[in-house]
């Protein structure tokens, strides 16, 4: 029988509800709590009213050191895999300080929420799945549900147990904490409707330094929420018995039955490849079909590959989980997929190599960026799953994750806008490129601002220089607010706009 999570003993166990137990709270816990407590508050505040910015960057770092440095100083060891997705974390949560680039940033907030969960849910050893399997993923959605909002009750629980059991002095600290709390919706309430009935009140706490009532009480409210979560998933993966996992052994598809499926791909994409080798090597010398455009031969790869690739892995994983086998996949099975793999690593290089021919005569875009990157990262999975075929050991999930945080990471700290602006600009001026999109550098935002300022003052064309300055002097100054949606590009903007404007 496969052993049921915490939440699923207390409702469906009525005997249990009283017997459930509380999680012990120390000075550990207490010093754990009331930091992550002020890192939650700071976390929100600076992310509701700065933006997923500097501010961000810094309350996402401390939050995961407060939960990092408790579970090390509870014993829960740093491993080599759990300690590299923690590490990846912090360099992604940095480079929100660094890009302004908003499709990427919400990215990155949802490796950032896989990387996190699992690499705390690795370092307390709670995993349920192996490390090195597709599964794997699964265990950090676990550690943010079912530690996290799944274990509520029993952190909280050992907090009230903790002050109600505890000596004099912090059954005092207790009161005075909760006294506390219930201030603050009373005085929410009573400091407004003072003000309006009385004059004089009103001059003195006119007196006082500005603040935002709005904002504070938002801070509150969504910190708190947030540190409730994060409390209970740190002291949950401490606490919390460690689940032992019984791996089903499935009983498995017929290896004849499989390997019909993947001779018929196999050969269909055989087939496929004498008809198109022309088409497809083409990209290579640069060669364009006849009936096609520039764009039209770099678009069509392009799609064709993402949608093969897809077709492949998908065929592949499920061909080799649901085979039946004993210890390793039939041999058969792997060299049809390794087939496969050698098509997915074609088909990346031959589109690859087409949109690199298509960039060197329009530029670059977001978009072909973007798809760039896309194709690597499908490389580099091919390349994992056709090594681990014949070395069955090799924690495939592991080198696939890191490899998608390292890419999205210096994804993020290149900043996208700023390469692509750079990288036209300086083609353009160069004379690799016939002209220059001015269109397209104005939609890339501050990070292209340097660039077309080179255009203003270097360009050829007296065109495109005059509308590379007729943008700019339209341009108004403005920088961050405060520290909190400070980026580096956003930083660097004004001092480009105020001296192109006095120009």
């Amino acid at each position: 029988m496969e052993p049921k999570e915490p939440w699923e003993d207390y409702y469906t166990c009525p005997d249990k509800r009283e017997a459930e137990l509380a999680f012990p709270t120390g000075k550990r816990e207490f010093l754990f709590g009331v930091l992550l407590f002020l890192s939650a508050l700071c976390l929100c505040n600076f992310t509701v009213y700065g933006g997923f910015h500097l501010g961000f960057a810094l309350g996402v770092i401390a939050s995961v050191l407060c939960s990092f440095c408790y579970l090390l100083a509870s014993g829960r060891k740093i491993g080599g895999y759990s300690g590299s997705l923690l590490f990846l974390s912090v360099v992604i949560a940095a480079g929100f300080a660094r890009s302004d680039d908003g499709f990427v940033k919400f990215v990155m907030v949802c490796f950032l929420l896989i990387s996190v969960n699992l690499g705390l849910c690795l370092q307390a050893g709670q995993n349920l799945r192996s490390t090195g399997s597709v599964g794997s993923l699964l265990d950090a959605p676990r550690g943010l549900f079912i530690f996290g909002l799944g274990n509520l009750f029993p952190a909280f629980r050992g907090i009230g147990e903790r002050f109600r059991n505890g000596g004099a002095a912090v059954k005092k600290s207790g009161g005075l904490l909760l006294g506390l709390c219930l201030c603050i919706p009373v005085l929410a309430v009573m400091i407004p409707l003072l003000i309006s009935a009385d004059a004089a009140f009103d001059g003195l706490v006119g007196l006082l330094p500005e603040f935002e009532g709005e904002e504070l009480f938002a801070t509150l409210l969504f910190g708190s929420i947030l540190w409730s979560i994060l409390y209970s998933r740190g002291t949950a993966l401490r606490h919390r018995e460690k689940s032992e996992h019984t791996p089903r052994t499935p009983k498995g598809i017929p290896a004849i039955t499989v390997n019909t499926v993947l001779w018929a791909v196999c050969l269909l994409y055989g087939v496929y490849l004498l008809s198109q080798l022309a088409y497809l090597s083409g990209g290579f010398a640069g060669i364009l079909p006849k009936g096609y455009s520039l764009a039209q031969y770099a678009r069509r790869g392009f799609f064709e590959m993402v949608c093969l690739c897809g077709v492949n892995l998908t065929v592949t994983v499920l061909s080799l989980g649901l085979v039946k086998k004993e210890g390793n996949a039939p041999l058969m099975s792997r060299l049809l997929c390794l087939f496969i793999y050698l098509v997915n690593l074609f088909l990346v290089a031959a589109a690859g190599a087409k949109m690199v021919f298509y960039i060197s005569a329009y530029g670059l875009t977001r978009l072909r960026v973007l798809t760039e990157i896309i194709m690597l990262f499908m490389a580099v999975t091919t390349v994992v799953l056709g090594v681990w075929l014949f070395v069955p050991k090799l924690p495939y999930m592991r080198a696939v994750l890191l490899a998608a945080l390292i890419i999205g990471a210096a994804t993020l700290w290149a900043d996208v806008d700023t390469c692509v602006a750079r990288y036209n600009v300086n083609a353009y001026l160069s004379g690799t490129l016939e002209t220059v999109d001015i269109e397209h550098l104005k939609s890339l935002g501050d990070g292209a601002l340097p660039y077309i300022r080179r255009l203003a003052e270097e360009a050829p064309d007296v065109v495109v220089s005059g509308r590379a300055k007729s943008y700019l002097t339209k341009v108004t100054e403005y920088g961050p607010k405060d520290f909190r949606d400070w980026n580096y590009v956003n930083h660097k903007a004004p001092a480009y706009r105020w001296v192109l404007n006095e120009k």
